[in-house]
Formats: structure tokens, sequence, C-alpha cells
């Protein structure tokens, strides 16, 4: 064999590869833009400052199973929502039933509230405590209000134990607005001290009764 003979391997060349027409870089290009101006809106948001928290606190009178009003301010219970004051569930006024039960988780003491901006309507939306009771939580764990975003766990429970609404046929809240036209409640003003003695009085009624549902 030969010296002058060495093993050959044919180099494979990459074949180059087809320029991309126009209408193709001007949609790679807008899609690069398009990622990019995402990605500045992402930062953007997080870096946003969040809403100041708003307190209120003092007396609360109920207007509803989720709607309170202190100083005068309307207060909405976020994450919750209750029926409306003239709704009923069958036979039984569960419009009233449901407020009922907000005075007597409240039990005429002090409320706080946490406010997290306002809805369309321009009620502050909050949680609201009476001592160390989170009164939406409460409202849904009686069964008196059905989860709108929150206290999904609470509502399963109260729907295993068949309390308030769940004890039988209810028709949704937003439902029921929708149907009837339904607008939130006008503001109102404070009531006296007697309409406040006489709510109280109901809702120790119903207490001692073990309530109605």
């Amino acid at each position: 064999m030969s010296r002058g003979y060495r093993n050959y391997r044919p180099r494979w060349r990459r074949t180059p590869s087809a320029p991309r027409s126009f209408g193709r870089k001007v949609l790679d290009y807008s899609l690069m833009v398009i990622f990019f101006v995402l990605v500045a809106l992402l930062v953007a948001k997080l870096s946003q400052p969040k809403a100041p928290t708003q307190s209120l606190a003092g007396k609360a009178y109920v207007i509803d199973g989720d709607t309170l009003s202190i100083s005068g301010n309307h207060i909405r219970l976020e994450g919750i929502d209750a029926p409306e004051l003239n709704q009923n569930c069958g036979t039984t006024a569960c419009g009233q039933a449901s407020r009922q039960t907000l005075i007597r988780l409240i039990q005429g003491k002090p409320a706080r509230c946490e406010g997290n901006g306002h809805d369309k309507y321009n009620r502050s939306l909050a949680v609201c405590f009476v001592g160390e009771t989170n009164l939406n939580r409460a409202m849904v764990e009686a069964g008196q209000a059905i989860a709108y975003g929150d206290y999904r766990d609470v509502e399963l429970q109260a729907r295993r134990d068949k309390k308030g609404l769940w004890s039988g046929k209810f028709e949704a809240p937003q439902d029921w607005r929708r149907e009837h036209e339904q607008l939130p409640e006008a503001p109102q003003p404070q009531p006296d001290r007697a309409t406040n003695l006489i709510d109280q009085f109901v809702g120790w009624i119903i207490g001692l009764a073990g309530g109605l549902w």
C-alpha cells in the first residue's frame, strides 16, 4: 500500500438556508417587539405600589348580609355574596335571615374594617372584624352567604353540613339581582338608637333559639 495514501473522509458542508422572506422578517421583528413590550408591562405592574389599606372602625349598622355602614361609609364585605334584603328562598325570607345573622355576629360591638379599594358603586370593599372574628368568613361559615372569590373552604363545609342557605334550594344572589334588576342599596341615613336596639334584640332572640337556619 502506498505511503502516500490517506484515509479521506469527505467534509459535509451545511447547505445554506434560504433567505427569509420580507414578510417573515416583519413577523419575527413584530413578535420580538411584542415580547419586550409584555415584559416591560409586567415589570411595571410588579413595581407598581399597592393602594394603601383603608381602615374604618366604629359602631356598625347592618344593611344586609354583606353590607355595613360605619359613620356613614357603606362597606361591602369582600369575597362573599349574601341574599338581598327582600329576597326569599322558597317560603323563607333568606335575605332577612342573613341580615339577622350578621347582626348577631356583631352583637352591637365596635367593628373594624380593612378596606381594599372600592366597587363600581363606590362602596368600600373590606374584610371586617369584631374582636378576632372575621365577619366575612363567619357569614359563609354559617351558610348565610356564598363564597364570591374567597372562603371556598368554609363554603364547602357549610354545604356538607347543610347550614343556612344550603339546607334547601335557593337562587344565587347575583342571579336574583339580575332577574329582579336589583340595584345596590342607596345610601341610607344612620339609624337612631331605637332601631339599633331593636335589631340587637331580634338578633339576641334568634341566638337563644339556636337560629332559624
